[in-house]
């Protein structure tokens, strides 16, 4: 998908603003060509009154079960595309309360109303014309009517709480669907509405946000903060509270009292995924998804064994369904690429690159194996760099795989080092490609690359620091270096600095090997390298008996805690002996 951002001076357009009525003229923002309907250039532009930006096409589009994706792209979304997490954060401050009745206009398969009648004891009504509505009703056994929400739908009394994700955005007359909403909770009820941020559509967000966030054809109305709120209160609402949560707006609005703000309980969630994957017979890519949800909790809560656990569980049914061992990392393999997305997912399981990744972390912080690490890390970047080109061919994106597919590349060189693996290559390669090609790592990411990684390995007090983030020439694309990791551990490369220190033959040799290492480039940003060069340098000269030159040394040494090194106490002990007249 291509984005033509447009000028200042571009021509403006006249149109109406379907959130404040403005007529314009409006500056276009952007030009998506042919990926409207009929493969028309897709515009949008920015209102100068509310700042909310809009498609100049407000035809809308068909959301019956006719004009869904089937298939493997159905299970994808359970198995790994469904944001559910965000899906419910904003409903973190609803309780447990039996009894409390739910609206859920075009909320897909289902998964809020599916939380709030599991997790909360609340009875929830659905209302979506999709097929993939019809399949949550059938698997989760939901309430769901196929049919949209309108000022005709039978109301026989109102809801405590309406809640609409990711929905008004598709409605080519968003005033209409805010006065119907309202309608349904009445007096004292609660809206709670979520929509992609208008002022995400910006060159410097990610790709696989932006894809979303702009969805040619399907979000006709990109809300500002400022025009949501807007344009609930045209709706009639007395109450209304609009919260930018990064590419996403969060809003809450009542005739009534307005609930104060809570994040989600992460033991609710937990105890929700718990009791739904022990619902006999769910659907297998169903009970990945929700398995794999509770694995990224477990291993963010530091809960590693449980994690392990939950883990042997998705690989046998990895093994099950797609023939792939994922519990060996030496057995893992480069994915096989292609171009369609469903021959795609029928090979790989859409959360493989989250599986992989989140295995990574039990294996370098739980399990103390940065080699296996290093694997695993490897095949969840190439995964992911995989399925979003797939999923691009087909005007899809997954924002979370491609976060992990960055994040798998900063543990991936992470690893290699604390393995004693060299990561210059890698990181060089990283550093200096493109967003559309390789890994598909974005822009902001690639930069921050080296920086990241200095970081942690200067917390870590590593000392191979300067050489591991070295800038590099490189032979070989990204995907190349990856893919050459795989099928054994990494072989460990020997830092050739500390073993000219450690094998000089006199002080003058010690001496200039210790300057070599403290002229190289980038040496202000390895710390932890220069302290262990001075370290290194110490004790050769304390062991070649040069003492004169071992005390000036310590004497110009400018980090007293150094000397609390075991090495270096044994050192200065040989020293302080010597007789240095």
């Amino acid at each position: 998908m291509e984005f033509v951002w447009q000028s200042d001076d571009s021509a403006p357009l006249s149109a109406i603003c379907p959130v404040c009525a403005d007529p314009g003229p409006h500056r276009p923002i952007v030009v998506i060509p042919h990926s409207g309907p009929k493969q028309a250039d897709w515009t949008i532009v920015q209102c100068p009154s509310c700042a909310s930006r809009f498609s100049t096409d407000r035809e809308g589009a068909d959301y019956t079960p006719g004009a869904l994706p089937g298939g493997a792209l159905l299970e994808f979304y359970v198995e790994q595309g469904a944001g559910l997490r965000p899906m419910l954060e904003p409903l973190g401050w609803a309780d447990v309360s039996p009894g409390r009745r739910m609206l859920e206009i075009g909320g897909g398969f289902g998964f809020t109303s599916d939380f709030v009648q599991v997790a909360l004891g609340w009875k929830a009504r659905g209302y979506d014309p999709s097929g993939l509505a019809a399949l949550g009703r059938d698997y989760l056994g939901l309430d769901i009517v196929l049919d949209y929400w309108t000022d005709d739908t039978p109301l026989a009394e109102p809801y405590d709480v309406a809640y609409a994700s990711e929905v008004v955005e598709h409605i080519p007359e968003p005033a209409g669907f805010l006065v119907s909403i309202r309608r349904a909770v009445g007096t004292a009820g609660v809206v709670v509405l979520t929509t992609p941020n208008g002022a995400a559509l910006h060159p410097s967000t990610s790709p696989a946000l932006l894809a979303p966030i702009a969805s040619p054809g399907q979000h006709l109305t990109l809300f500002s903060a400022q025009g949501l709120e807007q344009a609930l209160r045209a709706a009639g609402f007395q109450q209304v509270r609009v919260e930018e949560r990064g590419a996403t707006l969060h809003a809450f609005a009542s005739d009534g009292n307005l609930p104060a703000p809570r994040p989600l309980s992460d033991a609710l969630y937990r105890d929700y995924l718990h009791r739904r994957i022990a619902t006999p017979g769910l659907a297998p890519a169903l009970l990945s998804g929700l398995r794999y949800r509770l694995y990224k909790e477990m291993v963010n809560a530091g809960q590693a064994a449980d994690a392990l656990a939950l883990f042997a569980s998705l690989a046998e049914d990895v093994a099950t369904r797609f023939g792939i061992d994922i519990t060996d990392p030496t057995a893992l393999r480069p994915p096989v690429p292609s171009d369609d997305v469903q021959q795609w997912l029928a090979r790989y399981p859409g959360n493989l690159t989250g599986l992989l990744y989140y295995r990574a972390i039990l294996a370098n912080n739980s399990e103390g194996d940065p080699g296996a690490a290093a694997l695993y890390t490897a095949v969840a970047a190439l995964a992911g760099a995989h399925m979003r080109r797939v999923l691009q061919n087909v005007g899809m994106e997954d924002g979370e795989t491609e976060v992990l597919t960055s994040a798998a590349v900063h543990l991936h060189l992470l690893a290699l080092v604390c393995a004693g693996a060299d990561s210059a290559p890698l990181l060089s390669a990283v550093t200096q490609g493109t967003p559309e090609r390789g890994l598909m790592i974005p822009v902001s990411d690639r930069r921050h690359m080296r920086r990241g990684l200095r970081r942690d390995l200067r917390a870590m007090d590593h000392p191979d620091s300067l050489w591991r983030t070295a800038r590099v020439d490189v032979q070989g694309d990204e995907l190349d270096l990856l893919a050459a990791i795989l099928g054994q551990r990494p072989a460990a490369v020997r830092i050739e600095a500390w073993d000219r220190i450690s094998e000089a033959p006199d002080s003058a040799a010690t001496m200039e090997a210790f300057r070599a290492i403290w002229t190289l480039p980038d040496a202000d940003q390895a710390p932890t390298s220069l302290r262990h060069a001075r370290k290194l340098t110490l004790i050769r000269l304390v062991l070649l008996g040069a003492f004169h030159d071992a005390d000036a040394l310590f004497d110009a040494w400018d980090q007293a805690e150094l000397a609390a090194d075991s090495c270096v106490e044994t050192a200065l002990g040989i020293l302080a002996g010597a007789d240095l007249r």
